[in-house]
């Protein structure tokens, strides 16, 4: 038992070794669970330690246990002197998906105007699923989304997304808004991309109080384009858009547009118990188009505000 216990010890010792012997000489940025961030070259891990040489050249060691996450030095993510975090909502635009998936026991609750709440959670690195509604119980939503890569920075993901009345509160009037396979493809890295995709809706809403004549008229076909650009440390422009294609009793065929762009506000919050270290916040504002809007004169947007929270 002894033997097999030591042999044990020995390649374990082997392994990490080995692993510090890949690292030595990179930079690193050192994430502290306060938030606070220190930037080094790797030197060695020993008797609970990371030692680095700073900036300056000079040696020092930082305690693991307060390390909340390392980071290998980029130009990516370190620009005039300062630590850029990652999107830290990189798996949705405002309401539409991108085809990043959130982490295993990774999630995020969120609202629009502290009227319609919703929340997301990871059960692998490719599965998450999810669901909302709003302060009176209706409409609500359900949705299930599964990620891969494809190659390189190209990225895709099929979904389902679901609207209606979740709870029964309008008596059945409601019943499904939205019943939608979906799928996506994004292309890009999750700083900077764009993301194109299809869904279809098999859902036939108010189909208990509506006339036959009339059930044609709802929106089958709808094609999603969303886009984000970081444009600084705490800040992304943020793009999404619906096309929405309709048919009416007569034939007639429709294309309405919903949808606009905006800006996305980061903050990374002091937060132990956050999955992601020091935590994640959003503020989301964006110029929102409606179907019909500014064809009677009246605005073409209307400001839209939401807000999330990692957990």
């Amino acid at each position: 038992m002894k033997k097999i216990l030591l042999t044990l010890a020995l390649g374990i010792t082997i392994i990490i070794a080995n692993a510090q012997t890949d690292v030595v000489g990179k930079k690193y940025i050192y994430e502290f669970r306060d938030g606070t961030t220190i930037i080094g070259t790797f030197v060695k891990d020993e008797g609970g330690n990371i030692y680095i040489n700073d900036l300056e050249g000079k040696e020092t060691y930082l305690p693991r246990v307060m390390v909340a996450q390392i980071h290998e030095l980029t130009d990516d993510n370190f620009k005039n002197e300062e630590y850029w975090f990652p999107n830290l909502h990189d798996t949705r635009y405002f309401f539409s998906p991108s085809a990043f998936g959130l982490e295993q026991g990774e999630g995020y609750f969120g609202h629009s105007y502290w009227m319609l709440w919703q929340a997301q959670y990871g059960i692998s690195d490719e599965l998450s699923i999810g669901g909302g509604t709003t302060l009176w119980g209706f409409p609500g939503t359900l949705n299930a989304k599964y990620s891969f890569n494809i190659h390189n920075d190209i990225n895709a993901a099929m979904g389902w997304f679901w609207v209606g009345d979740l709870f029964g509160f309008s008596d059945g009037e409601m019943g499904s808004v939205l019943n939608m396979p979906y799928a996506v493809v994004t292309k890009g890295s999750k700083e900077n991309n764009f993301t194109f995709g299809a869904a279809y809706n098999l859902s036939t809403p108010f189909e208990d109080v509506m006339e036959p004549e009339d059930r044609s008229s709802v929106e089958r076909i709808v094609l999603n384009l969303g886009g984000t650009f970081r444009a600084g440390r705490r800040f992304a422009f943020v793009f999404e858009a619906w096309l929405l294609n309709s048919t009416d009793n007569l034939g007639n065929k429709e294309i309405h547009i919903m949808g606009g762009p905006g800006i996305r506000y980061f903050r990374k919050m002091n937060r132990v118990t956050a999955r992601n270290g020091a935590g994640a916040k959003t503020w989301d504002f964006q110029l929102m188009h409606f179907p019909g809007m500014g064809e009677d004169g009246g605005p073409n947007f209307i400001p839209m505000f939401g807000a999330s929270q990692k957990f």
